[in-house]
């Protein structure tokens, strides 16, 4: 359903600084799905074994939201599929042994329904779910004609499982349609804060027309909950000597906050030749530009003739870890990798200190929602863990993901990162607009970026929602950690 943008294909090859000794080489293997361990696959296929997660991890407070699979809704090796209709009592049975799973409620009891085929294009609510004898009773149906063949393959899929989008709304209740620059198309997420006075700043890259001209404003609020949009801008090309006049500037993760106080905003600039190139700038934290944008001096991410831009950057174990996207024309074939190093300066401009730099996640190397555009990735520390929420566009599937963009959860364990194998897990409601019209500007797809902070025992993730009239509105949703 998204948009698509072409853009040239190129190169990666990272190279140490110079006092290196031998240049870094990239890691093509990426990161595996994780599985259960302790149980063999006779087991699993008696017992529908899914992977567990320990207590108190941040895996832990994520159900099962959109399972497509008997153990493993990335890999997608045992496909849901129906063994029994009763057309009288318009119920069927299937081979997913997990019903507990359905029996799960939403914070607002929204239903779980049954879908069939790419991009949801059935749909049917589930009315009631027998977990002694097997049976889904089923009810309405919004959206198509269910197959019940005896092998069809479906879907269980309720998202609100696992949040509550904030005032089920778009984010703002004023809605901007215009800034100081004109009319635009949407308003995206590009990085939150909190200041020292406990208020919180959004940063919001505003897109004009088809991407053809993006500029930085910014959003505040004293809760996470209401927010003001201002009619502010921050920065746009016109004043970046290696931007295209006019053109393409957003900010992408959260902010890194600077020993003195000081926050890093990673930047994604468009170029004269319409290619992108990663970048950063400094500001405090009433919005004021303390170092004005500069690329990134690290090779293979800052040349006029590559395309790429940032994701995010934390520091975490003493280290500073950057994710950067890999923009290709083929869009399968994009990516996403990480680069570790020891000081900050001394990397982004010198390309000095660099440790590893590895690919972490590329389309066509990938299954299930993750085959497919791989644009955006964030990162999450909870409990001294740290997660990367991962975006992937779906190449077009049979599957509810099928040229959609969703959102799955990796973990880091001993220095290697995992997916979890029931992701994606925060899908926005594809087609239950039917159902539920409060959602009828959120049924689409999900946008490119989010900004996630953790306050009160609630991550609070900021993101667009896809319509595609306007492409995305700006709105936030609340996972509960507790």
């Amino acid at each position: 359903m998204k948009k698509a943008l072409l853009f040239f294909t190129f190169c990666f090859i990272i190279s140490c600084s110079p006092e290196d000794s031998d240049p870094l080489k990239n890691d093509e293997t990426l990161p595996p799905v994780e599985t259960p361990t302790s149980t063999t696959e006779s087991e699993m296929d008696i017992a529908s074994v899914e992977e567990n997660f320990p207590a108190g991890s941040l895996n832990s407070y994520f159900s099962n939201a959109l399972i497509s699979d008997r153990f493993n809704n990335i890999n997608r090796a045992n496909p849901i599929q129906i063994t029994e209709f009763d057309a009288v009592n318009n119920r069927i049975k299937t081979n997913y042994r997990n019903l507990n799973n359905l029996l799960i409620k939403a914070k607002n009891n929204q239903s779980w329904f049954v879908t069939q085929d790419s991009e949801a294009a059935t749909v049917v609510e589930i009315k009631d779910i027998n977990n002694n004898d097997g049976w889904i009773t089923l009810g309405n149906t919004y959206l198509g004609t269910l197959n019940t063949a005896i092998g069809a393959t479906v879907e269980f899929f309720n998202p609100f499982v696992n949040y509550e989008i904030i005032k089920d709304k778009p984010l703002f209740d004023s809605y901007p349609t215009s800034v100081i620059e004109g009319e635009f198309n949407y308003i995206q997420p590009g990085g939150i804060f909190e200041k020292s006075d406990g208020t919180y700043i959004l940063l919001t890259p505003i897109v004009f027309g088809s991407h053809y001209k993006r500029s930085i404003y910014y959003a505040s609020s004293t809760n996470l909950d209401d927010w003001v949009f201002h009619n502010k801008k921050i920065l746009s090309t016109n004043t970046i000597p290696f931007a295209k006049t006019n053109g393409n500037v957003f900010s992408t993760g959260n902010p890194l906050k600077l020993d003195n106080g000081n926050l890093l905003v990673l930047l994604g600039v468009e170029q004269p030749n319409n290619n992108y190139t990663s970048a950063y700038m400094i500001m405090d934290e009433n919005l004021n530009i303390i170092q004005q944008p500069k690329k990134i001096m690290i090779p293979q991410w800052n040349e006029s003739d590559k395309n790429s831009f940032p994701l995010s950057i934390t520091k975490f174990n003493n280290q500073y870890r950057l994710l950067l996207h890999k923009r290709s024309q083929g869009f399968i074939d994009r990516e996403i990798h990480e680069i570790i190093f020891s000081n900050l300066s001394d990397a982004l401009d010198l390309n000095k200190g660099i440790i590893s730099s590895k690919i972490i996640h590329k389309g066509r190397l990938s299954e299930g929602y993750l085959k497919g555009k791989a644009d955006n990735a964030t990162y999450v520390t909870f409990k001294s863990k740290l997660y990367i929420i991962i975006g992937s566009e779906e190449v077009p599937s049979n599957y509810l993901t099928s040229n959609n963009r969703e959102y799955g959860l990796m973990r880091l364990h001993n220095e290697k990162w995992f997916h979890d194998s029931r992701s994606p897990l925060i899908v926005n409601p594809v087609q239950l607009q039917n159902k539920y019209p409060i959602y009828n500007w959120a049924w689409d797809h999900l946008g490119g970026f989010i900004s996630p902070i953790i306050k009160n025992n609630t991550m609070y993730l900021f993101m667009a929602f896809g319509t595609d009239d306007p492409d995305y509105y700006i709105s936030g949703i609340k996972i509960p950690l507790n």
